[in-house]
């Protein structure tokens, strides 16, 4: 252990670097340091020995005296002796006087909790500098402060930050050059110091009466008691790491006892304060059985947010704090805008976050597509966590029984803990491993007559790799046909099975595996499911560089002729994510119609986020496909030239009269279609409804969207068909331009109805759902429910905020500025006036002719 008498390891390292003649130090560099300190002393300290003096590894001994006496001869010193004998008299030059007992204790302390916190910043797995400081610790940390509790701990699994968490915390209240609590002393050592003493028969309390040398029978706590005026403030001890990976198992509840004994003797004396920082595996089995007594819960301070089943009171970052570590290191704000909320919400553990950031170690250069780092981090995850564990046997046997008694996710996502371990008292050890690093999280539901406790993985990512995984172990390492069909009829459409096929198809692209690749895009998924899935092949070998060769040789001359390509782009046409796997889709497809669909989605998608100048481009490929390559005798208008009117009215203010004149001949070239629409028809009737709405022709987008209904019956029958929804929401809003409230809330609720009643219809897409919410938001403000109102439409602001859908952004603002001013709400007004400003400064759209352009 590190003896926490070592009042000058500080000063130790400092002067072992000017000998040196370096500032700062590296990992690398001990290794150089070594070599030095033979040649000048003709002694030998290690590469390792060296990392752990240096914070570069946990010091869990103490320095040897060798050690100690070697690096102060390199330093010109007799020994280590004649080191702290210079330096006392170089810092006190005479004895210590009685008044300042606490300035003494306090520069031990500082001494002490200075190398704490070198050692725990150089481990760091993002460097120190980038991260974040979390608000929730500052917060528990200051009402514990406040209170009259004697104890209290940051409970959280392996990974979760606690350590760096910790050091914020030191830092802000003691540490820090605007540190609040200046006075305070704050001792913080790790659990491997602390554990040491105890173990040899310390207590923490003779422990301290023994800093001071106030003689035998004094105590610490009472002399300055007596002595209240010398006392500068609280005593703070900080232990990090107080759990079984520290210290051995069968040593814990000893170690716990003593500092039970320690808070609990502290009770006249408030200005005594302990934290910890601790796993949740062990605060469950050593801690959580005091809470059965009273005095637990009157001496322990466990926070707002402790969750009683998991024994975790420490939340994950902030989506805040996850973009302020993002941008520390040096991510764009722009790219970081661009990442979903779902992706967000995984980078919110700080592990996956660390994982994430080494995978862009030059994140302006070398970005890492959000869909790819996913599968790259939970990779990562499990090797490192698994995988490379010397008891990797014993966790894949438990986890084999998991994924059996789960039936791989059908029968939900827990089970019993005696099921799964069946007294197989080989496995509980690495069973304790599983849960100390968040593979699986225990959550306790036992009551006073029940035990119950029930397991599952700590997230549903880590079910779906580890379901793929065992249908690969089971067919010996091959994607099959059979496995392919076996794993499609296991599980009911969800996105749980995309997530399973996302992982059979990263095995089979990095093997190389083209068959198999081409056996699961041709099982019958649903178009959702394939457009992911192309989404996510796109992606990798567009990263790999090598896209265009090898999706020909997956997807070779004629295979869209075969295999439509609204199959897999049909459902989510705003998705501005999409844009690669449409541009990669471009070179392999055929046929003029399906070129053409690509165009217009890129076009739309160019229009929702008011880049004009992207228009401008996408409208010039429109134009080629429409005048070259496509037959558009059963249309009396263009696709090209509706889509270049929507655009010259919304850029300019202006109207093609001709174009104009032919849009609202409409009612004369209704064909009655039995059969589903061609892509030139589908495309003209979207353009048709977006023209009545930015030209406020309320009548005729009613006309207009009734009589589609007539003459393309199937669209009835299909409750989920985007198209139709867009209709629908269209007639809603013009109903409400009209005044007829009650028709278009009826509308709109269907809409939401839909929406929820078959939501895995729409886990790739979110414009439908955000376009009602608005919708919605602006039939309560015309019923005058203002309240209602503004929480709506500040809920689907949140959505839109994750999204780049410009046009619906403002819409929405607009109608928050109504509402706030309705309300007086002066600041939210002045703010909302701010954003709109922003987004009008980001378009060179014409500002009067920006519409709702709801597709």
């Amino acid at each position: 252990m590190i003896d926490l008498s070592y009042d000058f390891i500080i000063t130790l390292q400092k002067e072992v670097l000017r000998k040196f003649g370096s500032e700062v130090i590296l990992p690398a560099d001990c290794k150089h340091l070594s070599q030095s300190i033979l040649d000048a002393t003709t002694k030998l300290v290690s590469e390792t020995t060296l990392k752990r003096v240096f914070g570069f590894a946990v010091a869990q001994h103490s320095f040897s005296r060798y050690t100690l006496n070697t690096l102060s001869q390199y330093c010109c010193y007799k020994d280590w002796e004649d080191f702290q004998h210079q330096h006392i008299q170089q810092v006190h030059g005479a004895p210590i006087a009685e008044s300042t007992k606490w300035a003494t204790l306090k520069a031990k302390a500082d001494a002490v909790s200075h190398y704490t916190l070198l050692t725990l910043k150089n481990r760091s797995g993002v460097p120190f500098q980038q991260t974040a400081a979390r608000q929730y610790c500052f917060a528990h940390v200051e009402r514990f402060l406040e209170s009259d509790y004697t104890a209290t701990a940051l409970i959280a699994p392996s990974g979760w930050g606690k350590s760096i968490a910790l050091v914020h915390v030191a830092e802000h209240f003691w540490f820090g050059r605007d540190a609040r609590y200046k006075q305070d002393i704050c001792w913080f050592i790790h659990a491997h110091a602390a554990g040491s003493l105890l173990l040899k028969g310390f207590s923490l309390s003779t422990w301290l009466d023994n800093q001071l040398n106030l003689g035998a029978g004094e105590n610490l706590r009472e002399y300055f008691s007596e002595h209240f005026k010398d006392k500068g403030g609280r005593l703070l001890l900080i232990i990090d790491g107080f759990d079984e990976i520290s210290v051995a198992g069968d040593k814990l509840r000893v170690l716990y006892s003593k500092l039970e004994d320690f808070v609990y003797s502290n009770d006249c004396y408030p200005w005594v304060k302990v934290i910890l920082s601790i796993r949740s595996s062990t605060w469950s089995d050593i801690f959580q059985h005091s809470q059965q007594y009273p005095a637990f819960r009157r001496y322990w301070y466990l926070g707002q947010e402790m969750e009683e089943e998991t024994s975790i009171n420490l939340p994950p970052l902030t989506e805040q704090e996850v973009k302020t570590v993002l941008y520390n290191y040096q991510f764009d704000p722009a790219t970081v805008r661009t990442f979903s909320e779902q992706f967000l919400q995984r980078l919110r553990h700080p592990y996956y976050l660390q994982i994430f950031c080494q995978l862009n170690v030059d994140a302006e250069k070398n970005f890492v597509d959000e869909n790819l780092s996913l599968f790259e981090i939970i990779s990562k995850f499990v090797q490192q966590r698994l995988f490379n564990s010397p008891s990797n046997n014993f966790k894949i046997r438990i986890i084999d029984k998991m994924l059996s008694l789960l039936d791989m996710g059908r029968h939900g996502l827990y089970t019993d803990k005696s099921l799964l371990l069946n007294q197989h008292l080989d496995l509980f050890p690495a069973y304790k491993e599983l849960l100390a690093d968040n593979i699986l999280v225990e959550e306790n539901l036992s009551q006073e007559v029940m035990f119950n406790v029930k397991v599952r993985f700590a997230h549903n990512f880590l079910l779906e790799y580890f379901t793929a995984m065992k249908y690969l172990q089971d067919n010996n390492q091959q994607i099959t046909e059979a496995l392919v069909i076996e794993v499609l009829q296991h599980f009911p459409h969800s996105t749980f099975r995309v997530e399973v096929f996302k992982w059979l198809l990263r095995f089979a692209i990095n093997q190389q595996q083209i068959q198999s690749i081409q056996y699961i895009f041709q099982v019958p998924l649903m178009p959702v499911e394939k457009s992911l899935l192309l989404e996510y092949l796109a992606l990798h070998y567009q990263h790999e560089s090598k896209g265009h060769h090898e999706l020909k040789a997956i997807f070779p001359t004629g295979y869209f002729k075969k295999h439509p390509i609204s199959d897999y782009i049909s459902e989510d046409i705003f998705q501005f994510r999409k844009r690669k796997v449409l541009n990669a889709l471009l070179t392999l497809v055929e046929s003029p119609e399906d070129k053409l669909r690509i165009r217009f989605i890129l076009f739309i998608t160019s229009l929702v986020q008011l880049d004009a100048e992207q228009c401008e481009l996408e409208l010039s490929q429109l134009k080629k496909i429409c005048n070259q390559e496509i037959t558009l005798e059963h249309l009396w208008i263009n696709p090209y030239e509706i889509a270049l009117f929507i655009y010259e009215y919304m850029k300019f203010g202006i109207s093609d009269e001709t174009v104009l004149t032919k849009i609202y001949q409409f009612p004369y070239y209704w064909e009655d279609l039995q059969r589903p629409m061609t892509c030139s028809q589908e495309i003209v009737y979207r353009c048709l409804s977006t023209v009545f709405l930015i030209l406020g022709d309320n009548e005729t987008q009613q006309q207009f969207g009734q009589q589609l209904f007539q003459h393309v019956p199937h669209l009835l029958l299909k409750k989920t068909d985007p198209f139709r929804l867009s209709v629908i929401c269209r007639l809603a809003e013009a109903y409400l331009n009209m005044g007829d409230v009650l028709k278009a809330e009826r509308l709109s609720r269907h809409v939401g109805l839909v929406l929820k009643q078959y939501q895995s219809q729409y886990f790739i897409g979110r414009y439908t759902e955000v376009l009602q919410k608005v919708i919605q938001a602006s039939i309560f403000f015309h019923k005058k429910e203002y309240n209602k109102a503004v929480r709506l439409a500040e809920h689907a602001m949140e959505c839109l905020h994750k999204l780049d859908f410009k046009i619906l952004s403002l819409l929405n603002y607009q109608l928050l500025s109504k509402l706030y001013k309705q309300l007086q709400m002066e600041k939210q007004y002045k703010e909302i006036q701010q954003q709109i400003e922003l987004v009008r400064k980001s378009t060179s759209f014409k500002q009067d002719h920006i519409k709702l352009l709801n597709y």
